[in-house]
């Protein structure tokens, strides 16, 4: 397979892992969605939070830049957003296994 940027091309006939992936996600969203917004929670809430969290995260540590040096806070906004990507990961590490690797063949060591 060979992949460029965005543009993929399937030369050997197989769906890459990335695009089975982005094609189950999708596919989960739209069924959680259809199911009613109790399952849509549960389906997207902590992944959203997470998002949200890095976001804020992300903002605080560029929002030092503007502040003044002597009222500057100490916290760690650089610790907060490397914590609220690596949740990230791991949800998105959980819908893979979930979603697309039903024989455990990309199991690694964590």
């Amino acid at each position: 397979m060979v992949a460029i940027n965005d543009d993929h091309d399937h030369g050997d006939g197989e769906v890459c892992p990335g695009c089975r992936f982005k094609a189950a996600l999708a596919n989960y969203f739209t069924e959680s969605r259809h199911d009613g917004d109790e399952e849509w929670h549960w389906a997207t809430g902590d992944l959203r939070r997470h998002m949200h969290a890095a976001l804020l995260a992300l903002d605080g540590i560029e929002a030092t830049a503007f502040g003044d040096a002597s009222r500057h806070d100490d916290h760690d906004h650089a610790s907060d957003a490397a914590s609220a990507l690596y949740a990230i990961n791991e949800e998105l590490h959980q819908l893979w296994h979930v979603l697309v690797d039903d024989d455990g063949q990309d199991d690694d060591e964590g």
